[in-house]
């Protein structure tokens, strides 16, 4: 008596029954709709911060202050630091597009893998199959492969988005949290500190204009102080800027992998092993007996 082939039809049984099983409860998909929606919170607070973040530097650009330390006038434009921030900021703007669109995209497929009519034919097709393996019936090779290959289509249609969002999120939390929890917090505080810089800047040359005799010398001494003084601020201005770069490329890591690269490795992982089951169950039907 061959002990392995009642073994073999036990350990089938049990995927075909775990299978259905889960295809009828709504854990998986609620689990996934949760991860889903706290990435999609994310994606929306992060581009909502880099739109603030392009509208502050905007306003410091077109800030222009005129001095005339020792009697020599010149005008100051402290935005121009900003430049290559502000590019970076746009391209950052349009990545964080894309990750909404692909946000878009896995939303509705994580509809479809909920479709009632998916849900009805797996369950159908596994009890077929958990019927063929204890009860088989006289019917060509091929017909049972093909019922074979469709449940396997079926799963992978089913669970495929659901627990690649779910294997995305365990993922998030391990590495990419903190990341993201630092970078925003940086760039958020860069941002309101570039708006204090711009106002204290315009507020200081504004409060020292008067059009007397007096006035005027005090305002060129004020103005060469200030000018000293603003060489800090721009200072200033200019590491917050490489603050800002480095971790809007940090942000951008995190939902280029989040929204782009992991889904696609995932669902490439999911796909290699659906693939593998499918040629086993072709080399299956092939060595067995009509």
């Amino acid at each position: 008596m061959d002990y392995a082939e009642p073994r073999k039809k036990w350990l089938i049984s049990a995927v075909l029954v775990l299978t259905a099983v889960l295809a009828l409860t709504p854990a998986v998909n609620q689990k996934a709709t949760t991860d889903y929606e706290l990435l999609f919170e994310r994606a929306f607070v992060t581009f909502a911060l880099a739109r603030t973040l392009n509208g502050i530097i905007s306003a410091v650009q077109g800030t222009e202050i005129a001095l005339q330390p020792a009697g020599v006038g010149i005008t100051l434009t402290p935005g121009e630091i900003l430049d290559p921030v502000n590019d970076l900021v746009e391209r950052f703007s349009w990545i964080m597009l894309g990750a909404t669109i692909s946000l878009g995209i896995q939303n509705v497929l994580l509809d479809v893998s909920a479709w009632w009519v998916i849900k009805a034919l797996l369950v159908a097709l596994a009890a077929w199959l958990l019927w063929h393996v204890w009860l088989p019936a006289q019917r060509p090779a091929s017909y049972r492969g093909v019922i074979s290959h469709v449940f396997v289509i079926l799963v992978f249609i089913r669970f495929a988005v659901p627990v690649m969002l779910i294997a995305n999120d365990l993922l998030y939390q391990q590495f990419l949290e903190p990341r993201y929890q630092v970078s925003t917090e940086v760039i958020t505080e860069a941002g309101k500190d570039l708006e204090e810089l711009r106002a204290e800047a315009t507020l200081d040359h504004e409060g020292n204009q008067d059009s007397s005799v007096f006035g005027s010398i005090s305002n060129a001494w004020t103005n060469t102080v200030e000018a000293m003084d603003l060489t800090g601020r721009f200072d200033r201005m200019q590491a917050r800027a490489g603050e800002v770069t480095e971790h809007l490329i940090q942000l951008s890591v995190v939902f280029i992998l989040q929204t782009g690269l992991l889904p696609i490795a995932f669902l490439w992982v999911f796909l290699q092993i659906f693939k593998f089951l499918f040629r086993s169950i072709r080399v299956n039907e092939a060595h067995r007996p009509e």
